[in-house]
């Protein structure tokens, strides 16, 4: 992937992040990244957008 994606949401792009480097890791490792991944998300979109704003 040349394009990077990313949200502006620092929680969420550390994700994309961990997710675009799985190519340079072992492929023994991709599940782990990839459950730790969607428990970052659920925690990014379960948190209150007001409290992190202020």
């Amino acid at each position: 992937m040349d394009e990077q994606v990313r949200t502006g949401v620092a929680s969420v792009d550390a994700v994309i992040e961990s997710i675009e480097e799985l190519g340079e890791r072992p492929l023994a490792e991709h599940a782990a990244v990839f459950t730790a991944a969607q428990e970052r998300l659920r925690r990014a979109l379960d948190a209150d957008p007001v409290a992190e704003d202020g």
